[in-house]
């Protein structure tokens, strides 16, 4: 039974709506005064290892506000700020999910439950620089450098076979366009409208619409908005993977870049949840079908998932 996309997921993404927080360099070097276990290093790294020139990571907790999530969720295609300055507070499987890249919730929830309680619950608030101009996938392999140093992290990536939903155009032409070379990224106004949608949320106002994946909840009793704007058709599969109890591969054939928008409800509703201002959606499944002409396909492939060998406690190395 496919589950309601954006458990933990959603409310990082609507909580946290910046990519990262530049931060003075003096910020980096050195740990905050009294945070115990605070860490700090110049990395001159290994031949052939990328790592941060300065890095900062201290315990923190799930009380502060969530930062960088948006950047670290691997369905994104965000580039590093200028200047290369990094900041995030989230917990470690954030880092994980990043540096190893893994886009389905299915290969998230397994490395998550590999690893000892603490590693799931404790959060961090990490400040980091990079020399230059990184790509994402720089620092991609400097995360990956950091969870390793500070974190004694090891982990491997091995195959099993399983089940995959293959992603695949069911109506050709019908509801899914692909985006102009150089427009803007927008919504309708009847899209926009909050008397049709009174309870929006974020509303237009706070957080309009913006290039790249979001999502909004549209009623409290589990409705759900999920924009993609001027992207591909890899990030669409990896933005279905992240609420999916499997694996999402791309299989449309399709290359260059699309708008969709998908209104949908929960398949899976709990008996207490709020439905009095429920709009009464479709659950994921036919929305996808219905408004973007596309859908979800059960077969079976090779499965990558992460195979974690070794984890210690924040050190400072």
């Amino acid at each position: 039974m496919l589950i309601h996309p954006y458990k933990f997921e959603k409310t990082a993404s609507l909580l946290a709506l910046g990519i990262a927080t530049a931060l003075p360099p003096c910020a980096l070097t050195q740990p905050a005064v009294g945070q115990a276990g605070a860490s700090a290093i110049s990395a001159t790294g290994r031949p052939g290892k990328l790592a941060f020139d300065a890095a900062s990571v201290r315990p923190s907790t799930q009380n502060s506000s969530l930062k960088g999530v948006d950047f670290l969720n691997p369905a994104s295609d965000a580039a590093p700020p200028p200047g290369g300055l990094l900041s995030w507070n989230v917990s470690l499987p954030w880092l994980i999910n990043f540096a190893y890249d893994l886009r389905s919730s299915q290969m998230r929830r397994r490395a998550r439950e590999a690893l000892p309680k603490w590693a799931q619950d404790d959060w961090y608030t990490i400040e980091a620089r990079a020399e230059g101009n990184p790509s994402r996938d720089d620092v991609r392999q400097m995360v990956r450098s950091l969870l390793e140093d500070r974190f004694q992290f090891a982990a491997h990536m091995g195959k099993r076979e399983g089940q995959v939903y293959a992603l695949v155009v069911a109506r050709p032409g019908f509801a899914l366009k692909p985006h102009p070379g150089g427009a803007p990224c927008s919504l309708s106004s009847s899209q926009m409208d909050e008397n049709k949608f009174p309870q929006v949320h974020p509303s237009y106002t706070s957080v309009p619409a913006h290039c790249g994946i979001f999502s909004r909840e549209l009623s409290h009793s589990g409705e759900r908005r999920l924009e993609m704007l001027n992207v591909t058709m890899q990030q669409i599969a990896d933005s279905l993977g992240l609420g999916l109890p499997l694996l999402v591969v791309d299989e449309t054939g399709l290359a260059g870049r699309y708008d969709a928008v998908l209104d949908f409800g929960s398949d899976d509703l709990s008996a207490n949840a709020d439905s009095s201002d429920a709009i009464g959606l479709p659950p994921l499944p036919g929305a996808l079908e219905k408004q973007a002409g596309l859908k979800l396909v059960k077969q079976n492939a090779q499965i990558e998932t992460l195979l974690i060998d070794h984890i210690e406690r924040l050190s400072g190395n």
